[in-house]
C-alpha cells in the first residue's frame, strides 16, 4: 500500500511539473479572464492559437461563449455554428446558440435551433423555454401555450415555466387559468412582483 501511495504521488508530481501546451495555457487562462470580465483579452488568447486548432470543438464553443458575453453576438453565432459543424450531434451547442439569437431578437432562428435541440432531447429545458418564448414573442400564443405546458409537465416546480404559462393564458384572456398559475408561484414565492402584478391583472 505504501509503495502504491508513493507511486501515485510521483505520478501526480510529474503531471503537475509537466509543461502545458499552448492550447492548455491559453484555454485555462480564459476562465480567469472571464471571471474578471476581461472578455476581449480572453478571446485574443484563443485567437492566438486558433489557426493551429481551428477544427477543435471546445475551442470554437468557448470562443462562441466569450463573444456572447462581450456582446458580439454575430461573432458568437459564427463560432458556435462552426462547433456544430464539427460535432453535429452537440446539444450544448444548440442550447448555446439560442443565447445570441435571443439577444439579437432573431426569433425565427431561435425557433429553428430550439426545434432542432428538442428533436434530439425532448426534455431539454433551455430549448423548450426558449422555443416557448419565441412563440410568445411572435404572438403565436396558442403555440406558446402548448410549449409552456410541455415544459411545465417536465419541470412542475419551475417558476419560469409557470410564469410563461400564466402570462400566455393572460394573453389568451383565459383569466381563470392565468390566475391559477400566478397563485401557484405566489404560494412558494409570496413576494414575487411579476407574479403578483400578473395575478392582479386577472382580477380586472
Amino acid at each position: 500500500m505504501k509503495k502504491l501511495i508513493i507511486s501515485f504521488l510521483l505520478i501526480t508530481n510529474l503531471l503537475f511539473c509537466a509543461e502545458l501546451t499552448d492550447y492548455q495555457k491559453n484555454y485555462t487562462k480564459t476562465f480567469e479572464l472571464e471571471y474578471q470580465k476581461k472578455y476581449t483579452q480572453a478571446t485574443k488568447l484563443l485567437l492566438e492559437i486558433y489557426p493551429k486548432y481551428k477544427y477543435d470543438y471546445e475551442l470554437n464553443l468557448r470562443l462562441g461563449w466569450l463573444y456572447y458575453l462581450s456582446g458580439n453576438y454575430k461573432k458568437s453565432i459564427e463560432y458556435i455554428k462552426f462547433s456544430l459543424n464539427i460535432n453535429p450531434n452537440s446539444i450544448e451547442s444548440l442550447n448555446m446558440i439560442l443565447l445570441p439569437f435571443t439577444a439579437l431578437k432573431d426569433i425565427k432562428s431561435v425557433k429553428k435551433y430550439a426545434t432542432m435541440a428538442i428533436k434530439k432531447s425532448p426534455a431539454n429545458y433551455y430549448a423548450n423555454i426558449r422555443l416557448a418564448y419565441a412563440y410568445y414573442s411572435l404572438k403565436m400564443f396558442k403555440e406558446a401555450l402548448h410549449q409552456y405546458k410541455i415544459l411545465n409537465s417536465f419541470y412542475p416546480s419551475d417558476t419560469d415555466s409557470k410564469l410563461g404559462l400564466a402570462a400566455t393564458y393572460l394573453k389568451l384572456k383565459d383569466y381563470k387559468n392565468a390566475r391559477k398559475h400566478y397563485l401557484e408561484i405566489l404560494k412558494v414565492s409570496p413576494y414575487h412582483k411579476t407574479a403578483y402584478q400578473g395575478y392582479l391583472s386577472t382580477l380586472k
